[in-house]
């Protein structure tokens, strides 16, 4: 499908690189958190006194209050400026580190991760829109390439970086580094962000289905969370709770004017093919981001500081093919660039599956970097896509669309890949297991294996999807 807005940019060519240069400021500073805190998460829960099932709470409120917002603010930003709610969303991601660092209790530091997920989300849900406003279509593929390797890069580099200050630094740290960061990116801001009016100003926010898709979102993500420790009849309550909102919210929808989230939008086949595509490809991203420290360290005996040196190639090889994929994408075009970057990554997935305990580093960095390579060239065209399907005044829903498949992505590939490692890890021991199991590395590669087997097919289905994208718009073109 072409672009539906002309190839104009609403920001000089002068100042869209600073405006670029603003986002991706915050973008690294959002997605980095996601990740970074869970390196410090021993030191945090003996620091708190908090149990193990208790401390989780830090790393999942975050991204689960980021998915429950981030429609939310993408319409907010739609009816009433991208700027100004992705400002707002960097001072509240700002304030709620200022809270993180500053707390001593872990409901208190609860409660601050999810004023940095509300914050994120506000900023997360626009900065594909304000970029995409800003460069015209032949540069596009470039800026959003940039992005794409921002988003990978401070989900890659949080463990490493966590790593880093929690050994130098209190772990209190790894939140205060944020609010320098996050004024740098408001004054930045200041001078370079476009202060143009929205073309749907004339259009209302839909608060009914606000009311009823935050809390809805909250109760299923949260109630499918509590479920992987205990299936408690809260949980069970909640979950049902929070689909029945969820169902009312879809009736909702299809009744209103000015719908919060426009599903007519998901008819179109092409947007529908790609938002699945960066779902699937987060998943996977999720995946080997939790197996691949468990394999390093658990099963090959790689002390940390090592494992974090090895797992460094993911966010090299993204931080140079990410750019270049971008690129070449403004040059011939995006589709056959995600069929190759998804082909490859399901093959550097399945490759990393077979790793045993005799692979060789060379061998383990090879197969790590052809994944990342696969995942960097399909991120940036796929994202072009996505925001070039859509209208201006749906690309604050689109963007925020493509955050929440990132998250919810990552979240059910986490949640996922522990169920089917565990359950295969059981099956190997002839018991029940939930936890690496002392001297038989066997056990968890059986699991490993498992995992990444259908890891790389669940991708070829992305391929797939890709391909049968790509095919049909070459027909269509003839």
């Amino acid at each position: 499908m072409g672009d539906m807005r002309s190839g104009t940019a609403s920001a000089g060519s002068s100042n869209k690189w600073a405006i670029l240069l603003t986002v991706l400021i915050m973008t690294f500073m959002a997605t980095l958190d996601s990740s970074i805190v869970n390196v410090a998460l021993p030191v945090m829960q003996k620091a708190l006194g908090a149990g193990l099932d208790q401390i989780q709470w830090i790393s999942s409120v975050y991204l689960l209050t980021m998915c429950a917002f981030l429609l939310v603010f993408g319409r907010l930003g739609d009816l009433y400026g991208k700027v100004r709610y992705f400002e707002i969303g960097v001072v509240i991601f700002s304030i709620g580190s200022l809270m993180c660092g500053m707390s001593t209790s872990l409901p208190a530091l609860v409660a601050s991760r999810a004023v940095q997920g509300i914050g994120g989300a506000s900023a997360m849900a626009n900065n594909m829109g304000i970029i995409t406003e800003a460069f015209p279509a032949r540069e596009r593929g470039r800026a959003l390439g940039l992005l794409a390797s921002f988003v990978a890069l401070g989900m890659m580099c949080g463990p490493v970086l966590g790593g880093f200050i929690v050994s130098m630094f209190p772990w209190e740290g790894i939140f205060l580094i944020n609010v320098p960061v996050g004024i740098l990116s408001l004054v930045i801001g200041h001078f370079t962000l476009p202060r143009s009016m929205p073309e749907c100003a004339g259009q209302s926010m839909d608060v009914k289905g606000a009311v009823l898709l935050v809390p809805g979102m909250l109760l299923t993500f949260l109630s499918v969370t509590m479920m992987q420790g205990n299936a408690s009849l809260a949980a069970a309550l909640a979950l049902v709770a929070g689909v029945l909102m969820l169902v009312f919210f879809g009736l909702h929808e299809r009744r209103v004017e000015h719908p919060l989230v426009n599903l007519a939008i998901f008819s179109d086949r092409h947007f529908a093919v790609n938002v699945v595509c960066l779902f699937i490809s987060f998943v996977a991203i999720g995946v080997y981001e939790l197996m691949t420290p468990f394999y390093l360290q658990d099963a090959r005996g790689f002390d940390p500081g090592a494992s974090g040196l090895i797992f460094c190639i993911i966010p090299l090889v993204n931080a140079v093919a990410g750019p270049i994929s971008g690129a070449v994408s403004d040059r011939i075009g995006c589709n056959l660039l995600t069929v190759l970057g998804l082909g490859a990554f399901s093959v550097g997935l399945y490759l990393t599956g077979t790793l045993g305990m005799t692979a060789t580093l060379p061998q383990i960095l090879f197969y790590l970097g052809l994944a990342s390579f696969g995942t960097s060239i399909f991120q940036s065209p796929n994202n072009s896509l996505i925001m070039g399907s859509v209208s201006t005044e749906m690309l604050g829903f689109a963007g925020s669309a493509s955050a929440l498949a990132r998250y919810l992505g990552m979240a059910v590939g986490i949640s996922g890949s522990t169920s089917i490692l565990y359950g295969q890890m059981s099956v190997a021991a002839g018991r029940h297991v939930t936890a690496f199991v002392e001297g038989r590395p066997d056990i968890f590669l059986y699991g490993y294996h498992v995992v990444y087997v259908v890891t790389a097919a669940l991708v070829l289905v992305g391929f797939a999807l890709a391909m049968g994208r790509m095919i049909a718009r070459r027909r269509s073109q003839r």
